[in-house]
């Protein structure tokens, strides 16, 4: 199988929320109470995935043989605002080869970068711990989404 990343385009979209939803409601969903998951729902929509590159960011897509399994995306330079791939392909190197090309592609955007930063959910922090995160602060809930302040220090070049 082939391992392709790029940058989101228009019509990967789709395939790439489904990556999302899919992911989110497997994995993540479970650690949220209703109001979280509706807010997750509600917010975390194609026009999100369309508006980050406008918000000084940008959305990496995972696919194997021309099928999307996994996304990395930042917002604001520094924040990691969505990273999923599909649970039959966790555990296989691809969250890997996608957080260190958005890592290089966010260090030649903003060569003064210092740190990536996460909310981590609570299920996410050992994958962001395996990457080089730390926690950074106490879990917090906000309008019922669970996170983890993560942050990364990244190397001068």
């Amino acid at each position: 199988m082939v391992l392709e990343l790029s940058l989101l385009e228009p019509a990967d979209v789709d395939a790439t929320m489904a990556v999302v939803r899919e992911t989110f409601d497997a994995c993540v969903a479970p650690d949220y109470d209703p109001e979280g998951r509706e807010l997750f729902a509600r917010v975390v929509t194609a026009d999100y995935l369309r508006s980050l590159p406008h918000r000084q960011g940008f959305t990496l897509v995972a696919k194997l043989d021309g099928r999307a399994v996994g996304m990395c995306a930042l917002r604001d330079g520094h924040h990691i605002t969505l990273f999923f791939v599909l649970r039959e392909f966790q555990g296989r190197g691809i969250g890997r080869k996608l957080f260190d090309a958005a890592q290089e592609r966010a260090r030649r955007s903003l060569p003064w970068l210092t740190k990536l930063e996460v909310h981590s959910s609570p299920v996410a922090v050992p994958v962001y711990q395996a990457l080089g995160f730390t926690v950074t602060g106490p879990e917090a809930v906000e309008h019922g989404i669970r996170y983890i302040p993560m942050e990364r220090p990244l190397v001068p070049q």
